[in-house]
């Protein structure tokens, strides 16, 4: 699950395919820099740089400077948008396929599974899903929508804002591309990978492991929340473990315990220790938010019992209580039967 590592604040080297190497120790020289945005932050950057760079190249340089910070500009007016419910109807069959699909959503309140269908709706309407070597199904769309949607669920603010596209492929992928150094050199060649979230705004995703996750939440493993987290998280323009908070008093706090877990993080994994949730955590700070951000949803009750102040700020961050919901009865049940890979 990687990172488009060029942007990434935190620093280290790219993420790759959990399970698929060894866990990268230069994750404990990470940089680890929170950065508490103000629209007039944002505002000044670009004016400097208008002023900096005269003329049309000074405005090019500029939007694109700000362009990527509007998600964060828009999070702090007081009048930001909140998502806009489709007036059409949810399909029946959209229902049967959240429902044998991501067991996740079926723990939920009815009122929130409805909330969830609606989100999944405007998800599939506003973000461009094209397959790569596969032709996509309802089946593959609303299963994956529906994933992406869980972690909105509570969150007052437009259905990632900053996401252009969303592309699948059957299964495991090589990505096309190498990592650099400043100088040019290879750092790595491109392994294959689960998926990938670009600061660009394109998630790029596998069917087989999208599928795998979601119908197997007990083993604690999901690449498209590991994914959107990384989308979340870059909403502040860059991927860093600070995602957006609605008040500024929470980055410090966020700051406070991310900063202390994510060093024991690293410290346990280069002993060899089982930590609290997955050794791929410490290659990086956008993956420990990424890996937290899978345990909170799929093992809820774990990361609470091992981590419960982590539990708490993920907690506080998403407005769920996933932990709450486990020992709950399941409200719809597909039929095992009926559980297939499509497409």
């Amino acid at each position: 699950m990687n990172v488009e590592s060029n942007f990434v604040k935190a620093g280290g080297a790219p993420a790759t395919a959990r399970g698929r190497g060894p866990v990268l120790t230069a994750a404990s020289g990470a940089g680890y820099h929170p950065y508490v945005a103000t629209t007039s932050d944002a505002l000044l950057d670009a004016a400097w740089l208008v002023l900096r760079f005269a003329g049309g190249i000074g405005v090019a340089v500029a939007a694109y400077y700000l362009i990527p910070r509007l998600g964060r500009m828009l999070h702090l007016l007081p009048f930001r948008p909140r998502v806009r419910f489709r007036t059409e109807p949810i399909p029946e069959h959209w229902r049967a396929i959240v429902a044998r699909n991501v067991p996740l959503a079926a723990r939920l309140p009815a009122e929130a599974q409805e909330h969830l269908l609606r989100l999944t709706q405007v998800f599939l309407h506003d973000k461009p899903m094209e397959g790569v070597g596969l032709e996509l199904t309802d089946e593959i769309r609303v299963t994956i929508a529906a994933q992406a949607c869980l972690l909105l669920l509570k969150l007052d603010y437009p259905c990632y804002p900053t996401l252009r596209r969303v592309l699948v492929y059957p299964g495991v992928f090589q990505p096309r591309r190498v990592e650099l150094t400043r100088f040019g050199d290879i750092v790595q060649e491109p392994r294959p990978t689960l998926g990938e979230a670009w600061t660009s705004g394109v998630v790029v995703l596998s069917w087989d492991s999208s599928l795998v996750g979601a119908l197997n939440p007990e083993e604690g493993q999901n690449v498209v929340l590991h994914e959107f987290a990384h989308v979340l998280d870059g909403e502040n323009g860059a991927m860093d473990g600070f995602p957006l908070f609605d008040r500024p008093s929470a980055y410090r706090t966020w700051s406070g315990v991310f900063r202390s877990l994510y060093e024991q993080q690293v410290q346990e994994t280069l002993e060899g220790k089982d930590p609290p949730v997955h050794p791929y955590g410490a290659t990086n700070v956008a993956e420990f938010f990424a890996v937290a951000t899978e345990t909170f949803f799929t093992t809820p009750l774990q990361l609470r019992q091992r981590l419960p102040d982590l539990y708490e700020e993920l907690m506080k961050f998403y407005r769920q209580d996933p932990a709450a919901l486990e020992s709950t009865p399941p409200r719809a049940q597909a039929d095992p039967e009926d559980v297939r890979l499509s497409g």
